[in-house]
């Protein structure tokens, strides 16, 4: 499956765009859960792919972007008014440095109120590289994150 045909059969497909210059397809999760302390989180996921080499600069760039447009395309209540944003960041390719798969496995950028998620994805090996562990702010939305990322990632 595509991108696109990933996100429609999670009923979540939202459009598709370019960002920083990578063709992509988006998608939109908007979920109020309890559990969180009563927050609602807008969750995008968005898939692009690059035909060259993924490096740490690569990855790095295109989810500052993704998490810029996830903010600036909210359609959720305002950040840090019981709700939050999280951008999950996918670029799938041929090509990966270890240096990007070690930037994905481990969660670095902070914000607030929000999530910034970068993801490769090897399309010859079929293999997704994510966070490995939870990190210890906003611990409670990781595995609903966790969650979303695995059930999309298993369809490529």
């Amino acid at each position: 499956m595509n991108a696109e045909q990933v996100l429609k059969s999670e009923n979540i497909y939202f459009k598709n765009e370019v960002i920083g210059g990578v063709p992509c397809s988006i998608g939109y999760i908007k979920k109020f859960r309890w559990s969180w302390i009563a927050t609602q989180m807008n969750t995008f996921v968005i898939i692009g792919t690059s035909t060259g080499t993924i490096d740490r600069e690569v990855i790095e760039t295109f989810s500052k972007n993704c998490y810029e447009y996830s903010l600036k395309n909210n359609m959720g209540w305002p950040r840090g008014w019981q709700a939050g944003v999280a951008s999950i960041a996918i670029l799938a390719g041929e090509n990966m440095e270890p240096a990007a798969i070690e930037f994905c496995e481990t969660i670095s950028k902070k914000h607030w109120s929000a999530f910034e998620i970068a993801l490769v994805h090897n399309i010859v090996e079929n293999k997704t590289y994510r966070f490995i562990k939870y990190p210890v702010w906003g611990r409670i939305y990781f595995p609903y994150l966790a969650t979303v990322i695995d059930n999309i990632t298993k369809k490529f």
